[in-house]
């Protein structure tokens, strides 16, 4: 479900230090009301640094779960790829898990001829 949501603020938080680099994190704070007429507040981090308060944005949530809103805009293609990469590695794996039992197949069923 989708519903017109309000940046309500924005803050920065820091981290890191001394053996590390110092990173500064950007979150929103949005508000959106449900169908049902539910109001909802959600604090968010990676979203655009444009959206200041005041802003309206689209807010995604599952109506049985509206408390997991976004207002970060999907990645369509991201799920694609991240699957495919995911299956060629496992392919890979698994033909190289078949040549390898192929080798010690071989070996072993020789093993008897190589011995003096």
């Amino acid at each position: 479900m989708t519903a017109e949501g309000r940046c309500l603020h924005t803050y920065t938080t820091t981290g890191g230090g001394r053996d590390t680099s110092i990173h500064t994190t950007l979150h929103h704070v949005y508000e959106f009301t449900t169908r049902e007429g539910r109001t909802y507040r959600f604090d968010e981090t990676d979203g655009s640094p444009t959206v200041v308060a005041g802003d309206r944005v689209t807010v995604r949530y599952l109506p049985e779960h509206p408390e997991g809103a976004t207002a970060l805009a999907p990645q369509r293609g991201r799920l694609a790829l991240v699957t495919g990469v995911g299956l060629s590695i496992l392919g890979a794996m698994a033909v190289g898990c078949a040549v390898f039992m192929g080798v010690v197949h071989e070996v072993s069923a020789n093993a008897a001829s190589l011995m003096p």
